[in-house]
Parts: C-alpha cells; structure tokens; sequence
C-alpha cells in the first residue's frame, strides 16, 4: 500500500457533471487544497467536442462506463445497457446536449419531502450563475457563467415542419424552454457556445487546470471510503497496478453519479444493513435507502421515412455531406448538423387538462439509425421521441459482490404503475397525430414504427414495452429528504456520518421533467456553496 504523501482539505471522488464543479468552485480559495480523483481518462477525445460527436462517444470504452440493466419485469425481461461517462467531464462530455432545467413544480417538491432551501427560488440563481445563455442576461438566466446555452443552431425546414404541425395541433411556440413558460414547442436549448459542446471538462477544469491547489488524478478507480467510526477520512483507490490512499483533512465528497455513488456507499459499509451482511461487507452506518429510489426517463417512439433531405442522413451520411459539413463547422457559419446532438427541437405537452405542469417531454430527432443501433442508416428517417417528464416508478442499485470491481445489480422497474404507461401511450398517440398534421404530414413516406403493431391499444402497448428504453437519465440513489429512506440531509450531508457528502444525480428526491445535466450542473455549484457555509 502507498500513501500520498500530503493530505488535502477536500477529496471529490468523480470529476463529472457535478463533481468538476464543486472542485473548481472549492479551489477558487488558493488556501482549499483539493484531490479530483476521476475513473476514466483526461478529455481528450476529438468527438467530445463537436456536439454530434456523442455517437461516437457512445460506443467508445475508453470514455464510457457500460453496465447493464438486470431483466425488466415490465419491458419483456429485457436487459438493456446504460453507457455513462467515465472521463474527465463525466456525463457532461458525451451526452446528448440538451439543456432542460424541468419545471418549478419539480424543485418546489422537493422542499416538500423535506430539501429545504432546494425550491424554484432558492435554485434559480444557481441556474444563473452557472449559465452564459446567447440571449443575455435576464430574470431568468445568466449571461457570462462558465456553461454556453444557445438554441440549436441548425434550424431547417423538417424542423420548422414539425414546430408548425406541433402549433397546429394547438401548442404554444417557446423559444426559451428555461424562461417563464414551459409548455409549448421550440428548437431545443442545447449545452454549447458557438456550436462547441461546454460540458464541465471545457467550461470548469479547463480554465482553472494550472491551479496549484487543485490537483487530478485520472484513471483512478475509488475502491473505498476510509472511515473511523462513522467519520470520513479519506478514500482508497487504484490506479495502474498500485493501490493509494488519501486523506481529507476536511470532507469526502462524493460526485460519481446515481450508479456508482450508491454503489461506492454500499461497498464502504454505508447502506442497507441486511443487503451489506448478505454480501460480507461489515454494517457501518444501517442506511435503507442507499442504492434505492433509481430514477429515470423510459423513453418510446415513433420513426418515419421522409423525403425531406434535412436529415442527419443526408447532412453527414456520405463523404460529399460530410466535406460540406465540415467546412461549415470550421470555415463557415457553423450552423450546420455538426453543431447538433440527436434533438433538434422539443415540446412539452401535457397529458390531461387537469395537470397543474407539463408531463410529457416530446423529442424531434432527425435521423433514422441504422440495424446496430449507432450508425445512420441510408435511408433518410426521423423519430419522434417522448418520456414521461415525471415517472413515478421506482428502482435500485444494489452491491452484487464485495469486490469493489464487480458491477452492481441494476433494476428502473419502468414502466410498473398504470400512469407511467398511460402517459407513454398518451405521448405515442400524439407523435402520430404530429405525424398526420401538415406541414410535417407531407414530409412523411411511411411509419417503419411501431406500424400496423401500433393500430391497436393492445398492440401499441406491446410495441413500448418492447422497445422503450433508457434516457440515460439516472437519479435519486441516495436521496435528500426528512423520512426513513432519505439518505442526505438538505446540506448533502450523509445522514450518520461526519464529513462526508454527495454532491451529484443521486441526491435528486425526484427527478426533473426533462434532460437533468442541467440540474446536475445546478448541484453541483450549490453543493460548493453550502461546503463553504456549513
């Protein structure tokens, strides 16, 4: 065993979305010394800078952690696998881009199960200051934070089709899905400046790496929290063929999202007292909630043929559009395809007028894959996409093994109650409405799916469950709240245990009504404040 040979004020364990925010913001004081311990490698990778570059990013094991699902009772027994990012960056470097606060609802319910001090309001100038929105500085955001928002640059006429058909059916248009209204169909705001991805790695280690406090270690693997009695010290981790150890003087602070935080939790000692013994590994603190409350958006679709040739297809699918592509990017406009992720534009709805918010989040996806899932087919297609902006099914994360290496069991349990399937059906039936309005009815061909399958109320609901799938929007593992499942007091504090925090998805009591980096993003730079003044 090798030591460090100095200790530092804080550890963050996962420089992420979250976790390369709350080290940067620490280290803003030069006499904060802080250790960033990362799993994957630095952010080097060219595809994580151009924003369509995610579905290269994908499929790349050097830059993606790829668990999988155990089988989903509710989706056929299907297992499915649930590709994160594991580099500098975190999840922020490969997703896909679009930047969904949610709704005031979602945070002002948070402070009903006991997050105080986590409502619209009190979130609001978090948003702000971590945001530099193209539009300027307003009530609503802010105008030179460190993270670029824009709307999607590439704005063509199947899009403008599908906003039309949308207002035909009766929805508003919303230019400014983060502003006073949610409702309503817009190009989507994505997470870039001048058509570059801004994820965490660019706009908040980049700018502060020379920092002689703030000191990354990369392809390190966290194996443990040190603890004595219930009080954090330090972690233990590998890298390379060598086992480390290092101590915080101050607190550990957990930043590596809702499948590994709980995870790292249960290997430590921390955790569901009856599951840890099952496993071999010595209860120190009996927290139920641990690993439970697994949160994500299950997300279903339709998919058309179309003869418009404003389609990832046609914009980049062959060398010549490709060459056209790339100028545009790097000598042109860059308002190209390269300067989107997978939306283009979304739309809020909702699924009864009954609804005090919006609870269908709708996705305009202009491309049509190809049989492996990632490429793009040579046909040219489009998908209308759409999840349940706040699902009310419930999963967990649960050690496997007490071998740090060894993958958690992994269930969402999607689609188990009648509203989650409801709404999906609700949002399925309208995608082919959209499908069937003009002007977006005469850019389709045919519906490849779900097709015939899809006439029926039986049929259609047998196509979603098996096909639907992850949004890749994991949360709420080791929740905030005041009852007994809630495993962080509103401070982010480990209940039960002295200096020791998490600061990322899992702390989520719910989860928010649409992309949740934003949000991420939002904890992490309150979770600094609240480091400073608690």
């Amino acid at each position: 065993m090798t030591k460090e040979t100095s200790n530092y004020d804080y550890i963050v364990v996962g420089a992420g979305s979250a976790g390369a925010i709350v080290a940067t913001r620490l280290t803003e004081d030069p006499s904060t010394r802080v250790l960033l311990i990362e799993a994957g490698p630095e952010d080097s990778s060219y595809w994580s800078k151009v924003p369509i570059g995610f579905a290269k990013i994908l499929i790349d094991d050097r830059y993606m952690w790829n668990y999988e699902t155990q089988p989903e009772p509710e989706l056929k027994g299907r297992s499915f696998p649930l590709p994160h990012g594991k580099v500098v960056g975190g999840s922020s470097a490969v997703n896909g881009l679009v930047f969904t606060r949610g709704l005031p609802y979602d945070y002002d319910s948070w402070v009903k199960m006991g997050a105080k001090g986590w409502g619209a309001d009190d979130t609001l100038p978090y948003f702000r200051k971590l945001e530099s929105w193209a539009g300027g500085s307003d009530a609503f955001h802010g105008g030179d934070g460190p993270t670029g928002v824009e709307n999607a640059r590439w704005q063509t006429p199947l899009a403008d089709a599908f906003i039309a058909a949308a207002m035909n059916t009766g929805l508003p248009r919303n230019d400014d899905f983060n502003g006073a209204k949610r409702d309503g169909v817009g190009y989507a705001p994505l997470d870039t400046r001048r058509g570059r991805r801004s994820s965490t790695s660019e706009a908040y280690i980049k700018p502060n790496r020379n920092r002689t406090n703030l000191h990354i270690i990369t392809e390190a693997l966290v194996t443990r929290i040190l603890l004595e009695g219930r009080r954090a010290v330090g972690v233990a981790y590998e890298r390379g063929n060598q086992e480390h150890e290092a101590r915080a003087n101050a607190e550990v602070i957990l930043s590596a999202g809702a499948l590994h935080t709980p995870h790292l939790l249960q290997i430590s000692g921390i955790g569901p007292g009856a599951l840890l013994q099952a496993n071999g590994v010595p209860v120190i603190r009996d927290l139920k909630g641990v690993g439970e409350n697994l949160m994500d958006h299950v997300q279903t679709g339709r998919t058309y043929i179309t003869n418009s040739p404003h389609t990832f297809n046609r914009a980049v699918g062959n060398p010549v559009s490709q060459l056209k592509a790339g100028i545009n990017y790097y000598m042109g406009p860059r308002n190209g395809a390269l300067t989107n992720g997978p939306s283009s534009v979304i739309a809020y709805l909702r699924s009864s007028d009954g609804l005090e918010e919006a609870d269908v989040l709708m996705h305009f996806l202009p491309f049509l894959p190809d049989d492996t899932g990632w490429g793009l087919n040579k046909q040219s297609g489009f998908r209308i996409a759409m999840f349940k902006s706040r699902p009310e099914s419930r999963g967990f994360v649960r050690l496997s093994s007490p071998d740090p290496k060894a993958a958690p069991s992994i269930v969402f349990n999607h689609l188990s109650t009648q509203s989650d399937v409801d709404t999906l059906l609700y949002g399925m039936r309208f995608a082919k409405q959209m499908s069937e309005t003009a002007p977006l009815s005469q850019h389709v061909i045919k519906e490849l799916d779900p097709g015939q399958q899809g006439e029926s109320e039986e049929g259609l609901l047998s196509f979603i469950r098996g096909n639907a799938n992850t949004s890749f929007h994991y949360a709420g593992t080791a929740r905030m709240g005041d009852d007994d499942l809630a495993v962080l007091d509103p401070s982010l504090r480990v209940r039960g245990i002295d200096r020791l925090r998490v600061i990322d998805a899992s702390a989520m009591p719910t989860i928010t009504s649409g992309n949740i980096n934003p949000a991420v993003l939002m904890i992490g730079e309150k979770g600094a404040d609240l480091i400073r003044s608690t």
